[in-house]
Formats: structure tokens, sequence, C-alpha cells
């Protein structure tokens, strides 16, 4: 996650931004499922083969980033059980920026959590209208998901413990953004250290 420290020591904001800019039906791995994996810390990966959805566990609940298309929404939930959490543990939902592929599964996400939605203000009428208000992607319109909490450019989202910054990136949409979590990049530097320093004691004996 390049400007995106979440959980460890990877960066993920131009993992958030690859998927092309096609109709889903023209892309079929982005409804194509994977097993999902731990990347690193608490963050684990539980999107699809070519659309990503992330999730941050914490002891108060968990927050996952990106609900991607309506229809990858019982695929995330497949996934989060797969890697042994409760689906209804997530507590917040975020989202990278407001086109349809990475937001339109929202509602029913919320329907099934009760996740508190949060979104960057610049993309809060893109959500609400269900995407009609995206000129990019007007035709490409789902079920509307009203916002919990407007966040702006430096505001944090805070849960069990793990402290996300968010950084905007406007260009993309007007609310695109970046989450830097400091202290997971903080530990996992400390942690890759330690195990650099035990792998070189045992070569050395």
């Amino acid at each position: 996650m390049n400007a995106i420290r979440l959980g460890k020591w990877m960066t993920l904001s131009d993992l958030l931004l690859l998927a092309p800019r096609l109709n889903a039906q023209m892309n079929p791995d982005w409804t194509t499922p994977i097993a999902p994996f731990r990347i690193a810390g608490n963050l684990y990966y539980v999107g699809g083969k070519d659309l990503a959805s992330y999730l941050i566990v914490t002891p108060q609940g968990d927050i996952l980033i990106n609900s991607s298309l309506e229809s990858s929404v019982p695929m995330i939930r497949s996934s989060v059980e797969q890697l042994g959490f409760k689906f209804n543990d997530i507590k917040v939902l975020l989202i990278s920026h407001s086109h349809f592929d990475h937001d339109a599964g929202s509602a029913e996400l919320i329907k099934e959590t009760g996740a508190k939605y949060m979104v960057m203000d610049g993309d809060v009428s893109v959500v609400e209208s269900g995407g009609a208000t995206d000129f990019a992607y007007a035709k490409d319109t789902y079920p509307k998901a009203m916002v919990n909490r407007v966040l702006h450019d430096g505001d944090e989202v805070k849960l069990g413990g793990t402290v996300l910054v968010a950084h905007k990136t406007a260009g993309h949409t007007r609310g695109c953004n970046v989450w830097i979590d400091n202290k997971g990049y903080q530990d996992a530097v400390a942690e890759r250290e330690q195990a650099f320093e035990k792998e070189l004691k045992r070569q050395e004996n």
C-alpha cells in the first residue's frame, strides 16, 4: 500500500487504485474469489482476484476498506469467515474512493453488519446518491447508503487501539484518499528488524 501504511510495513494505495475502469461484466476477475490471507499484523485481504477489500481486526471490532460491488458482499463475508472472524464484527466501513467498483456494496454491507459508514467529504454526495452524481460513472448506479461521519484530510478513525489517519489524494475522485497507520508501521519495522537480527545470528552460528 504505497502511501497507505495499514497495520504493518506494507503500503497499499497503489493496490487500492489498480483495478481498471471497466464494467464488471467485462472483467470477471473482479468477482472471482481467492483465498483470503493475512497481509501483516492485523491487516487481512478479503477481496476478489482483481478487486481489493481489506479487513483490519481489532479487539473492539473490525474495519473494512471497500465494499466493492453489490455482488461482492457475499464473497467478502465468506472470506472474513474463512479467516475465523465474524462478519457482523465489522463496525466501521471505509472506502478508498467513490467509484462503483469500490462502494456499490456499501448499503448491503451496512444492512448486514450495522457498520458505521465514514466517507471523505468530497465523495459523500456520490455514495449518498448511489453513484448518480458520479459524472464519470453515473450509469453505474447502486443502492444509496447514508454516511454516518464525514471525514476530512487529516481526520483519524480510531477503533480498538488502531488509529487510521485519512490523507486526501483527490484526483481519481474528489474524496480519493489513503489511510496511514503510523503505529502499525513502526511496529512492523521493529518486527522486521528483530526477524533480521534473529536470522543473522542463526547464520553466524
